[in-house]
Order: structure tokens, then C-alpha cells, then sequence
């Protein structure tokens, strides 16, 4: 499914549910599954993209997914495994998920630096990469503080739900994030 939709998506440079889903397993889950599923779906995507594989930088690019598993799971336990989706919650969410897509195309694009220009690369180098990346991170940022504002609360509400979950609450109200 994530796979399925990076590949319905990669017309529209930077957007992708990939990090929202991350974020989300991660979230309910536990860090071991988000990470599996960061992982998983990742390398499945640096083979399969339209845009051609992703070679020496697809180290990097599963490391960078792996920011958002732990951001999932470090969300979990500041909001108790639980979100309301329409409040709050949502934006920072989304605030939350804009920080890690500014984290992972900033450590992306130092690695397509260094592998670009090797042993020649200087400072001067690394900025103008980042500065040509800009157009993608600015969507990706926008793109993941949306996805993580409006889309992440409702799966997170939802799945439980219908997979008949009783995700058991740190603050007992009968509805958080399975241990894991």
C-alpha cells in the first residue's frame, strides 16, 4: 500500500504518504514496527521508483525514513497514544512531520553531495546541493505537515478501530498504542 501509493503520487515532486504511514506505525506500534515498515517500504522505493534506483544513496534515504518511526514513537508517548483528529493535536502532528522531512532532505542531500563530488567536495559544494534541492523540500515540508495535520489523526483514530484493536492507554483511558 505505501509502495503502491509513493508510485500514484510521484508526479507531484516531494509528496508522498510513505512518511505519514511511517510516522503512523510508528505511532501505534511501536518503534520495532515503524521501523520495519520504514525500512521495508524504503528500500522497496529506491528499486522501484520511476525516477530510476536510488544506488549509493539508499542508505541514507532509509535512515532518513527511519527519523520519522522515531518521531512516531516519541509521539506516542507525549500524546499517550492517543490524538483527537480537528484539534491541536493535528497540527503539531504536521509540525512534527515537517520537522522530519526538513531533517531528511538536509542529511539526503549532504549524501548527494559527498557522493556527487567524492573526494572534491567542499562547503561551497554542499550548499549549492542543498540549494538546488529546494524546490523538492519545500513541497516534501508542506506536503508532510499536511499529511500529518489532516490525514495522520484520522488513520491513527481509525485503525484501531478497524482492525478491532484495544490499544491499551498509558493514562488508562482504554485507547492508546500497542507496546512493541
Amino acid at each position: 500500500m505505501i509502495v503502491g501509493s509513493n508510485l500514484a503520487l510521484a508526479d507531484l515532486p516531494g509528496v508522498k504518504l510513505l512518511d505519514t504511514l511511517v510516522f503512523v506505525a510508528a505511532f501505534l506500534f511501536g518503534f520495532r514496527v515503524g521501523g520495519s515498515v520504514a525500512v521495508v517500504s524504503e528500500l522497496t522505493w529506491s528499486f522501484i521508483s520511476p525516477w530510476g534506483i536510488a544506488g549509493y544513496i539508499t542508505p541514507l534515504l532509509v535512515l532518513g525514513e527511519l527519523i520519522y518511526a522515531l518521531a512516531g514513537w516519541a509521539a506516542s508517548r507525549v500524546w499517550s497514544g492517543y490524538v483527537r483528529p480537528g484539534s491541536m493535536d493535528g497540527f503539531f502532528i504536521g509540525a512534527v512531520l515537517a520537522i522530519c522531512a526538513f531533517i531528511w532532505d538536509i542529511e539526503t542531500n549532504i549524501g548527494t553531495a559527498f557522493i556527487a563530488f567524492g573526494q572534491t567536495v567542499t562547503l561551497e559544494k554542499i550548499i549549492s546541493t542543498e540549494l538546488l534541492g529546494t524546490p523538492f523540500m519545500l513541497f516534501h515540508e508542506l506536503s508532510d505537515f499536511l499529511l500529518g495535520a489532516y490525514l495522520a489523526p484520522v488513520v491513527i483514530l481509525l485503525v484501531p478501530r478497524v482492525l478491532r484493536l484495544e490499544l491499551p492507554s498509558r493514562i488508562g483511558e482504554g485507547r492508546g498504542r500497542i507496546e512493541g
